[in-house]
């Protein structure tokens, strides 16, 4: 099937700016990544649950694109914003066994810039950020919804 799609470079710039008794501290930060052909980007609804341990998923991430999934082999960039301003989102990683935990405060992004190395909570083995499978996540109140966005580029 030929296909109209060109792929294009993805530019991502971080300023920081911050000034302290009259002195300016900062910098910006570009990283550009090459010949992406996909991109997914939505606004959802995250569910607060009062037994917390029901997450709603987000992304998955496999061997074939589909409903609500990207390749995972050519994931290149994520970013997730938590539009709430006063509920933190409770965000999970997951690899087929493990999982990593982060809190992303209220009007706060996090982003997942490369496919680097952390490590899980058992410590028992890595956790490659390109065996990602699942990306879910609650709101910190047990009884209010967050809305959240997020942006995912593959090649």
């Amino acid at each position: 099937m030929a296909s109209t799609i060109v792929a294009a470079d993805l530019t991502v710039s971080i300023q920081e700016s911050y000034t302290l008794n009259g002195v300016l501290y900062g910098n910006t930060t570009n990283k550009i990544y090459t010949s992406n052909g996909q991109v997914s980007q939505r606004v959802m609804s995250i569910a607060g649950v009062a037994d917390r341990t029901s997450f709603t998923n987000i992304l998955a991430l496999s061997t074939v694109d589909g409903q609500g999934q990207v390749v995972q082999a050519n994931y290149k960039y994520f970013r997730i914003t938590n539009l709430d301003t006063v509920n933190t989102l409770q965000l999970r990683l997951h690899n087929a066994t493990d999982y990593l935990a982060f809190e992303v405060a209220p009007a706060s992004s996090f982003l997942l810039m490369d496919a680097g190395v952390d490590v899980p909570a058992s410590a028992s083995a890595v956790l490659v950020l390109a065996d990602i499978t699942q990306i879910s996540g609650q709101s910190s109140s047990v009884s209010e919804a967050i809305d959240i966005e997020f942006l995912i580029v593959t090649s």
